[in-house]
């Protein structure tokens, strides 16, 4: 997620403050009243955090902008034979 934000331009303070949240984030969980050791979270983006959907929804429009740019343009000739691609 942090190499895709550095990608589309995201940098200084603001790069810094995702990174202190979520490199090598932790979660606890309270059972029975009593808190429970926290385990190391190895992927996602972390629940409740208002950054969250943001973070989501800039790395999903790169990958659909990916998506999009390698995808075959519909009716190109391939071997001398017209490829038709339906939408």
């Amino acid at each position: 997620m942090i190499k895709t934000l550095i990608k589309v331009g995201i940098q200084g303070t603001f790069l810094n403050i995702i990174k202190a949240i979520y490199e090598k984030p932790t979660a606890s969980i309270i059972l029975n009243g009593e808190k429970l050791k926290a385990f190391p979270l190895k992927s996602g983006t972390r629940q409740g955090c208002p950054l969250s959907p943001l973070l989501f929804n800039i790395v999903l429009e790169v990958l659909a902008q990916t998506k999009r740019r390698n995808q075959r343009h519909p009716n190109r000739k391939r071997r001398g034979k017209t490829v038709t691609v339906c939408r």
